[in-house]
């Protein structure tokens, strides 16, 4: 068990110096652009709604679309995007198609399976909705062992996850690259996946991009995404962030959330185009409708930004249907605005508690917040143990403020 740290009054006084700092910067600026997430959750409702999350779905979810009822469905309400700017409105697929940067063959083409393979494989993704793993697994196993692409696609799934069986990534490794050299989209775009991580695999980010092009140029919105990741990021091939925009801008045409939402980012910070906020709200707003998270919090930080009455007030609104989700960096945006009074009437209370709700799922700049506040005795009883406890975990994480505030001093230990 750590040693408690105990303070001097000069180390005392040098942390509240760089809360101070910090705190006048929150107050004073909109919140950094929340990071991209590594794992996006599709999952539908009971009305066959899609939803996209950062959190885990809940347990009543579905993996996959209801099955159509026997009478005609009800018409479900669609989200209308806002009008989006001329400069941001994408371009048709021929104009805005990128072209790899490289030749090599083209896809394999991919024969439908037998109609016996389609019926099983039915019956196997009915189970799999159900959460009956066990006879999924019946039903794929053996025909991914008889070279069903879509099958050892899913098998691949179940092993990733770890649903039905002992999870296990170098399992799920060898039965992506089958079906993905089998012709199966999905599973290329999740080989490329792994590649790129280095689970289960050697890491190879340039083995992940030649993935990820194939089934990008089968329309698998989720690679588009990744390989404009890889082209702005120079993962894997020469970085090029035009390029990457176009992928990005392909898939959010589509209506993926995920893609809308990186191409908000890349208006809003000028990655690839030229700066404009008023296009990055748009984008953004059309992925946070969806129930996106990441973009709900971009887009308050954008309103954030002005820092009028009507915009702060905006901004808490959805940092408020981010926090809901449980979304860590929502959390932490309401609980800024809620210690500041930015938009909302001022509680320190709430804050800490909001604060609190983040630092407990690992978020490191509500850590530091936190323990400020304990080390202050600012909505909390004042408790300089649990301040240290909170910031060194900031500290770990890699918070720099965090890192600053706790570097060596004449302190006593």
């Amino acid at each position: 068990m750590p040693r408690a740290r105990t303070w001097t009054r000069g180390a005392v006084m040098r942390i509240v110096a760089t809360l101070a700092a910090v705190l006048a910067g929150l107050a004073l600026a909109a919140p950094r652009a929340v990071a991209a997430d590594p794992e996006v959750h599709r999952w539908y409702d009971r009305d066959g709604n899609v939803h996209y999350t950062q959190q885990p779905p809940p347990t009543d979810a579905l993996r996959a679309p209801p099955a159509p009822a026997p009478v005609a469905s009800p018409s479900i309400p669609t989200i209308t995007p806002p009008p989006v700017p001329a400069a941001a409105r994408p371009a048709p697929p021929t104009e805005a198609r990128p072209v790899p940067t490289r030749a090599r063959p083209a896809p394999p083409s991919r024969p439908a399976p037998p109609p016996k393979a389609a019926a099983d494989l039915e019956r196997a993704l009915d189970a799999y909705r159900r959460d009956d793993y066990a006879t999924a697994l019946g039903i794929i196993r053996p025909l991914a062992e008889q070279g069903e692409p879509t099958a050892q696609s899913r098998l691949a799934g179940l092993y990733e996850r770890g649903a039905g069986v002992e999870q296990d990534l170098v399992e799920a490794a060898h039965w992506y690259r089958r079906a993905a050299e089998g012709g199966d989209a999905i599973a290329q775009h999740n080989l490329g996946s792994i590649l790129s991580e280095g689970r289960g695999v050697p890491r190879d980010e340039a083995e992940a991009v030649e993935w990820w092009e194939r089934a990008a140029e089968r329309g698998v919105v989720a690679a588009q995404v990744s390989l404009g990741g890889a082209y702005a990021e120079g993962a894997g091939v020469p970085k090029d962030e035009a390029v990457a925009v176009e992928w990005w801008r392909t898939a959010a045409r589509q209506g993926f959330p995920p893609a809308q939402d990186r191409l908000g980012s890349a208006y809003e910070h000028g990655i690839g185009v030229a700066p404009s906020d008023a296009d990055a709200m748009s984008w953004y707003l059309v992925a946070a409708e969806q129930g996106f998270a990441r973009a709900q919090v971009n887009l308050a930080n954008l309103y954030r930004k002005s820092r009028k009455p009507a915009d702060l007030a905006e901004a808490v609104r959805w940092y408020r249907i981010a926090a809901a989700q449980g979304y860590p960096p929502g959390q932490h945006g309401l609980a800024v605005a809620y210690a500041t009074g930015a938009g909302v009437k001022q509680d320190v209370a709430e804050a800490v508690r909001l604060y609190r709700q983040a630092a407990e799922q690992g978020f490191a700049p509500a850590q530091m917040a936190l323990g400020s506040l304990y080390l202050r005795g600012e909505g909390v009883a004042q408790n300089r143990d649990e301040a240290a406890r909170w910031m060194q975990r900031a500290a770990d994480a890699g918070d720099p403020q965090a890192r600053e505030a706790l570097r060596p001093s004449p302190v006593t230990r």
